[in-house]
């Protein structure tokens, strides 16, 4: 007959093994699950859009868009007085441009279809991150201020972010809704943040000093749990 610490340490033996395994495999789950990503990964996965204006000087570019300001104007705007030296410079450009033997016509066509082109894929998401279980960071940057704290959020990639300069595309931006309240002590607070990530086209009301503005947003995280920023190991 076996004696009860040979039982036990039989037992130990054979299973240890197992445990072991299966706590690896549980850790190895836990870290497949959630992906850590940057915000380059929330861009769409498609080939760079070439710039038609990519071969003219700085000066030209600025010719160009002048250009094209004074043939945008309406009539009523053709007779401003404050246009009409901007109107003068556009029809000089317009004459280096054809000594240069540019196509002012053809050079405005691609320009317009290149920023149509690039505002439509300012709206385009990463499909592969709908559901997935993600971590980012970012800066939190509150709808609107509570001292009691809220759990409705932007997350934007860079300080100034929809306050200070225009908001970045409706890919760059994660509207966040977290799972307890946080308070923010500044406009824009450097976290973690970790949850599911869903591609969804929103629009949100972000309050001002001066008034509210609407903010185009590509994503949402939902329940979400927030950390200080640190650098990840």
């Amino acid at each position: 007959m076996m004696h009860a610490n040979s039982t036990a340490r039989f037992l130990i033996t054979a299973v240890m093994p197992m445990i072991i395994a299966l706590i690896s495999s549980l850790v190895a789950t836990q870290a497949q699950a959630q992906r850590q990503v940057e915000w380059k990964n929330l861009l769409p996965q498609a080939a760079p859009l070439k710039d038609p204006l990519e071969s003219l000087t700085q000066d030209q570019r600025f010719d160009i868009e002048t250009i094209a300001w004074a043939r945008g104007l309406k009539p009523e705007e053709l007779k401003l007085v404050q246009n009409k030296q901007g109107i003068a410079d556009a029809a000089k450009y317009e004459h280096r441009f054809k000594q240069a033997g540019i196509n002012v016509d053809t050079l405005l066509k691609k320009y317009q279809q290149w920023q149509d082109a690039t505002t439509k894929r300012q709206k385009m998401v990463n499909a592969e991150l709908n559901g997935e279980q993600v971590k980012i960071a970012g800066y939190l940057l509150p709808l609107q201020f509570s001292e009691e704290g809220d759990t409705d959020f932007l997350l934007v990639p860079y300080v100034g972010a929809c306050v200070h300069v225009p908001p970045p595309p409706a890919n760059q931006i994660v509207f966040v809704r977290l799972a307890k309240k946080f308070v923010a002590n500044d406009l824009y607070t450097a976290v973690w943040v970790t949850g599911q990530m869903r591609t969804k086209a929103s629009s949100k009301s972000l309050t001002l000093i001066d008034g509210s503005t609407d903010v185009s947003i590509g994503y949402n995280i939902s329940g979400a749990t927030v950390e200080p920023y640190k650098e990840s190991k």
